[in-house]
């Protein structure tokens, strides 16, 4: 009877929840190999199409209907084209001409392509979004220094205020002049500057921005620079209210892969501090308070007049010996113009390019961002236990394991995060090693892993044998407005030229 009893128990109990799994369902090719030709993607649901940027030739248009049949339809010629983002029937492109020296476009178009109006925005617009209500579009002005270093023009937040009118806009700039004082406390938070001549707004570059689901906020990347700058949006009256540097990562605690002539894979603590220099950042709702999520990928100066990159072994510095062979430390690509504590030319501190990792971060009610979780070393530890033939593998050059530890390692780039079935998913894709990472943050305090995909073929150097090489930016898609009805997933991989759609299903890998 006790038998009988417990089996009718455990007959009725609902089943555990199984994690959410990726799979590829479709793949749409541009044919043309490591010439940027599927960077940033934008869904418009009415017409299930797809927009996805291509660097060289403009902006592409893809069919969605079948979600495993994608295919392109339409060409829209345009110059520079570096981001597009679509609200209701609108869609949004920005543009960088050749010369640096020139100002940016936004332009707005129908779904079918038909220029609604053109304005000129700042230096460099690399990032281009819509606030949730869609009266306002916010530009990421970079404002990257020419080559040869001489015109730097300042980095910006471009805001195109749509109230009048779509055929209307009227732009605005917030610049960073403001903060020139406060420099020398910013620094020493974390803040990473370094271009000898610059002021601090010309230092600071803009790389993507996230607004708050409430559209009282947005958080912008300034990538070089190790920092968030938070703008306030209040109609009107926008303005930068904090830059908020992002402090350092202690490789000491979790450990990296150094060297990339230590003859494999070789994840060990380290006396060094990664700058983490986050690429993307996304915002979210958690317990009534706001989140932000980063992928770390680092980025440093490096142009005719800061060259700041350098091997560790090439530069005065005060570790070990054996921690400086090129089997430890010796490879690693590090700052050279950060570290030196009391001006004797020797490095006291070691600083790195990115964090290996993505972050999740609250931000406090003045605007104050804290981390509260970071992956460790865990991307390179998932990567050499499950696919290591991939391990920090070089996304251009193709080669073997091993290729980038000595410089960024897998280089965490893209980043989404999804909200299904009452679950939020963190993906992160990992611009070198490839594939894309999933962590449950349905309490961002205690994410938990749930796979890496990687459909590339580490055997093949180039071309389209080599599969999905270098994701550079993430869609979600909800089921809401999927055309299959589920939730979906768009990589768009800017090596391999392919745009690949996955399908995110409540089960298990």
């Amino acid at each position: 009877m006790l038998r009988l009893a417990l089996a009718a128990i455990l007959a009725v109990e609902p089943p555990a929840p199984t994690p959410p799994c990726l799979s590829v369902v479709g793949r749409e090719a541009s044919g043309i190999w490591n010439a940027s030709s599927s960077e940033i993607a934008a869904f418009h649901a009415p017409s299930r199409r797809l927009f996805v940027t291509d660097a060289n030739r403009g902006l592409r248009v893809i069919e969605l209907s079948d979600p495993a049949k994608p295919r392109q339809i339409a060409l829209h010629a345009c110059e520079g084209l570096n981001s597009v983002a679509i609200h209701g029937d609108l869609v949004a492109i920005v543009c960088q001409p050749p010369d640096k020296r020139q100002r940016g476009t936004l332009e707005l178009l129908t779904p079918e392509g038909v220029s609604i109006t053109k304005v000129e925005v700042g230096f460099g617009p690399d990032m281009v979004c819509f606030t949730p209500d869609g009266r306002c579009l916010l530009v990421a002005n970079e404002g990257e220094a020419t080559a040869d270093g001489t015109f730097d023009p300042e980095g910006s937040i471009g805001v195109v205020d749509l109230a009048a009118g779509v055929d209307k806009p009227v732009y605005r700039e917030l610049g960073f002049q403001p903060f020139e004082g406060d420099r020398p406390a910013l620094v020493k938070a974390g803040l990473h500057c370094v271009s000898p001549k610059a002021s601090l707004a010309q230092d600071l570059e803009p790389e993507y921005i996230a607004v708050s689901p409430d559209g009282t906020r947005a958080f912008a990347t300034l990538q070089e620079n190790n920092a968030i700058a938070v703008i306030d949006l209040a109609r009107g009256q926008e303005r930068v209210a904090r830059i908020a540097p992002l402090g350092f990562k202690d490789f000491s605690k979790c450990g990296l892969d150094a060297s990339d002539r230590d003859g494999g894979m070789r994840i060990e603590p380290a006396p060094v501090w990664g700058l983490h220099q986050p690429d993307t950042v996304k915002c979210f709702e958690h317990g009534g308070e706001l989140w932000l999520a980063t992928a770390n990928e680092g980025e440093e100066r490096d142009r005719a007049d800061v060259q700041e990159a350098s091997r560790l072994s090439k530069l005065k510095h005060a570790l070990d010996a054996d921690l400086a062979m090129d089997e430890r430390l010796g490879r690693l690509s590090v700052s050279a113009l950060r570290g030196d504590e009391n001006d004797d030319g020797v490095l006291d501190r070691i600083f790195c390019f990115g964090g290996r990792s993505a972050s999740l971060w609250k931000v406090a009610a003045d605007g104050s961002i804290a981390r509260v979780w970071d992956s460790g070393s865990e991307i390179e530890r998932r990567t050499a236990e499950l696919m290591p033939a991939c391990f920090n593998m070089d996304s251009e050059k193709g080669g073997g394991a091993d290729d980038r530890s000595d410089n960024r390692g897998p280089e965490p780039e893209g980043l989404e995060v999804a909200a299904m079935e009452g679950r939020r998913i963190l993906l992160v894709g990992l611009e070198r090693t490839g594939g894309v990472m999933a962590w449950d943050i349905t309490d961002p305090a205690k994410p938990t892993f749930l796979q890496w995909i990687n459909p590339r073929d580490p055997a093949v150097r180039a071309g389209p044998g080599a599969g999905d090489v270098a994701p550079e930016g993430l869609l979600f898609i909800p089921a809401a407005a999927s055309p299959s009805g589920e939730p979906l997933v768009v990589v768009c991989n800017e090596v391999s030229g392919t745009t690949t759609i996955m399908r995110l299903a409540p089960k298990a890998p």
